[in-house]
Formats: C-alpha cells, structure tokens, sequence
C-alpha cells in the first residue's frame, strides 16, 4: 500500500514535469548560447511591443485630448494673442526698430 502512493506520487510529479517541459528547459539550460540569445531576443520583443503599445496609447490620449479641447476651449483667445505679436511685429518694421 505504502509503495503503491509512492508511485502514485511519482507518476504525478511526472506527469507535472512533461506539462511544465520541464526537460526542455533543462536541456536549454546547458546549452548557455542557445539560453542567452532565447532570453535576449524575448526581451527585444517585450520591448518593441512595450514602445508600441504605449505609442498607440500616448496617441489615442491625444487624440481625446485635442477633440475634447477643440470642443470646449475657446481657441480664438490664443488666436488674439498671435494677433497681437503679429501687430506687434508689423509695427517694430514699420518704425524701423529691427536690430
């Protein structure tokens, strides 16, 4: 009875190990090469996926952002502003004050 657990035990642990690939990973890790470039590769891909990812997100944020703006922010009061230094300017050119 007592071994009968035992291999019933075995059998589960081993049954683990083939779902976690446990030998393909032990295999990969004495090949130190083969190892380095996996992991090196993967990490090339988390990155370009992580710059794309947060792009698409910075970009949809903007987005929103300059519809919602455009919408409810009174946009000549910026236009009055340029209007000024443009008059400005103009004047400066005309006095001849230009350095």
């Amino acid at each position: 009875m007592e071994n009968n657990k035992i291999e019933e035990n075995v059998a589960k642990l081993a049954r683990h190990f083939e779902k976690a690939n446990f030998a393909e990973y032990v295999e990969l890790l004495q090949k130190p090469g083969k190892f380095f470039l996996l992991q090196f590769f993967a990490g090339l891909l988390r990155g370009l996926g992580t710059a794309i990812g947060m792009t698409l997100v910075f970009a949809i944020v903007v987005y929103i952002s300059i519809a919602v703006l455009v919408k409810f922010v009174q946009i000549p009061i910026i236009g009055s502003y340029i209007a000024q230094l443009v008059e400005f300017v103009n004047q400066s050119l005309k006095s001849g004050i230009s350095r």
